[in-house]
């Protein structure tokens, strides 16, 4: 995954000055990655939903829904109506609401037969609140913004200079409200600008989970978790309650009458499959976890990562292949096995290469800077960020003392080498389950901070091999978050700068939101062959746009048509529209680009009529296309 700054994470940081935040011993995962001297236990805290000293254990039937509770009730911490729908006209009573404190302490409440909730003794503290099925994505200071009703009204509290609401899939931002922490530069959105969507809804919703599937050797099946009872294999790197693909493939193969052996090799440290109904193999496996939401080309990846290490988790699709190069695999395993039991966690070769380009100057204050630093023989300790017992909203699915690639960084921060590491929390990405932090910024001694902002930033490596021939050929786009990738003594761990567009939020595509949230996918898969052009839409008489790539079409003659393409390398391209003879019958661009990101351009296409027609970018090295449909009058799809 490429841990650009997007509009959709929860800021969380670790070092001696993470952002404004002095260095503590506790790792705050909605805001700081913090190493803790042991595991916090998050309490659980249920107070008297309906009672408090010095007041009636129950506020009277019909009493102020929807106004302002603190007006009568100073003492109240928090307080508030919630109604059965956005209308706001009736009441929901039996509604559950839970307060989420930044180190995962949960407070319950639940409203009273009048759907009104109230506390006078819930902990003062900042909180995500979640009401029936949804989850507040930014956070409440109680008791300072703890009556509900004066902000949840109907139709939300909007004004002149508070007028945004959030997409459906951005996610909690960090604790301090501070949108600056992922639109890093020029900070152009606040939390000020933020309306509330409107009165707080027993029928609001989080985005949909999406779903796992597995496929065993050509047999499909949809993996339901809750439909299973899985006891890991690996209960060594495991917290109570998660596993492991491996798992699910075992899972799902017993449930299906598929007979599977497998057995652990002391010396790789992993399992392999040894026989599939009876038959032997070289089995292994593929995995995409965005597949579930709408990325199906990884699923298509050879991978060398142990698949009994590689976390489960929403929207992960997994296939069991049989006849890739498991020997390959097993003498890089056994050889990092050999160096952890005498040197420990200790990489041979890391390197962090920062190489931005020069985008408007790099203002002071972008953060935009280059570096470059090599280390060998580095050793890596865990922090623990996702392990049991930290003090943290967010999953934690790993035992203490588990090692990750994030573990890197942090240990080279521990060494001096780095001075920051900051990293965000998602749970979406591009409208992707991600459910993980990314790394954002790194601060180098004597150097400054380097900030991923818009959409350039970090990505990473770390596996066995070199960084140009992973065992297995293996896809460097392992598309795992350093977070939760699992490692133990790998040969390298590479960490560089990618950027794939314009690094600034504030400039975005012609794009309608779902197609701006597709070209982000594809522009991350599209690295490699320098370019991406995006899907061109129709823009017609009545000003609705048209995405000729989500299958719709324009009733009318189509009067410009705006495109976009994205070049990731700098050098020569030509944009032409070719009919269906492959003549180019229009030259649309033709030039050097210097500078990367994103170009746009609208065109006429006047003289034209008539179907189909293609869009050809080229750089020389690779061409891509895309269709149009110029056919004027109604069309069926």
């Amino acid at each position: 995954m490429l841990p650009v700054g997007r509009h959709e994470a929860g800021q969380v940081t670790r070092g001696r000055e993470f952002g404004s935040t002095p260095m503590t011993r506790h790792p705050i995962p909605s805001g700081r990655f913090i190493r803790g001297r042991g595991p916090t236990l998050p309490r659980l805290l249920i107070p008297a939903v309906f009672f408090f000293g010095g007041f009636s254990p129950l506020i009277a039937a019909g009493h102020n829904a929807g106004l302002d509770c603190f007006i009568c009730h100073s003492a109240f911490k928090i307080a508030g109506t919630v109604f059965k729908d956005a209308a706001g006209r009736d009441a929901q009573a039996g509604a559950p609401v839970v307060l989420i404190a930044s180190d995962g302490s949960r407070t319950l409440l639940g409203t009273d037969p009048e759907g009104n909730i109230a506390s006078a003794i819930v902990p003062d503290g900042r909180y995500v609140i979640r009401v029936s099925n949804v989850t507040s994505r930014t956070w409440h200071v109680l008791p300072g913004q703890g009556s509900c009703n004066t902000c949840h009204i109907v139709g939300g509290n909007g004004s002149a200079g508070r007028a945004k609401t959030l997409p459906d899939y951005h996610t909690q931002i960090p604790p301090d409200n501070d949108c600056r922490n992922c639109h890093h530069f020029p900070a152009s959105q606040s939390f000020g600008q933020l309306r509330t969507p409107g009165v707080l809804s027993a029928a609001a919703v989080d985005p949909p989970i999406p779903g796992s599937r597995v496929d065993i050797l050509g047999r499909v099946f949809d993996f339901d978790p809750s439909q299973y009872t899985i006891k890991t294999t690996r209960p060594d790197v495991f917290a109570p309650g998660y596993f492991s693909m491996f798992d699910v493939i075992l899972a799902v193969a017993k449930k299906n009458g598929i007979r599977m052996s497998t057995r652990f090799d002391l010396s790789c440290m992993t399992y392999f499959i040894r026989t599939i109904d009876g038959l032997g193999g070289d089995y292994w496996y593929h995995f995409s976890y965005d597949t579930g939401t709408g990325n199906s080309t990884e699923i298509t990846y050879r991978r060398a990562n142990r698949w009994d290490e590689a976390l489960w988790r929403p929207g992960v699709w997994i296939k069991v292949v049989e006849g890739e190069n498991l020997s390959e695999i097993k003498a890089e395993y056994r050889e990092e096995i050999a160096r952890e039991r005498t040197q420990g966690h200790v990489i041979p070769n890391v390197q962090i290469s920062i190489n931005p380009s020069n985008y408007k100057g790099n203002p002071p204050g972008s953060n935009r800077i280059t570096v470059s630093r090599q280390f060998a023989n580095v050793k890596v300790i865990p922090h623990d960020t996702r392990g049991l017992g930290a003090a943290s909203p967010y999953p934690k699915p790993f035992r203490p003392g588990v090692v990750t690639s994030l573990d890197v960084l942090l240990s080279l921060q521990d060494q001096g080498a780095l001075d920051l590491v900051t990293g965000a929390f998602y749970t979406y990405f591009g409208r992707n389950y991600i459910n993980s932090y990314y790394v954002v910024a790194m601060g180098f001694p004597g150097m400054g901070t380097a900030h991923s902002s818009g959409r350039q930033g970090f990505i990473y490596v770390t596996e066995n091999g070199t960084p140009n021939k992973l065992p297995n050929n293996a896809d460097g786009k392992l598309h795992i978050t350093s977070d939760i990738n699992v490692i133990h003594a790998p040969d390298f761990s590479t960490w560089r700068w990618a950027e794939l567009g314009n690094p600034y939020y504030e400039s975005r595509e012609p794009t309608v939101q779902a197609l701006s949230d597709e070209s982000i996918r594809e522009d991350f898969e599209a690295i490699d062959r320098g370019f991406n052009l995006h899907t061109p839409i129709i823009r017609t008489g009545d000003t609705r746009l048209f995405p000729q790539g989500l299958g719709l079409v324009s009733p009318l003659t189509p009067l410009s048509i705006d495109i976009s393409f994205n070049i990731f390398e700098p050098g020569r391209v030509r944009l032409d529209v070719q009919d269906a003879a492959g003549r180019t019958v229009a030259s649309l661009f033709s030039g050097d680009v210097k500078n990367i990101g994103i170009r746009k351009l609208r065109w006429k296409p006047d003289r034209l009529s008539g179907r189909p027609y293609t869009l050809v970018l080229t750089n020389g090295r690779n061409t891509q296309v895309r269709s149009i449909d110029l056919a004027p009058g109604p069309r069926s799809r």
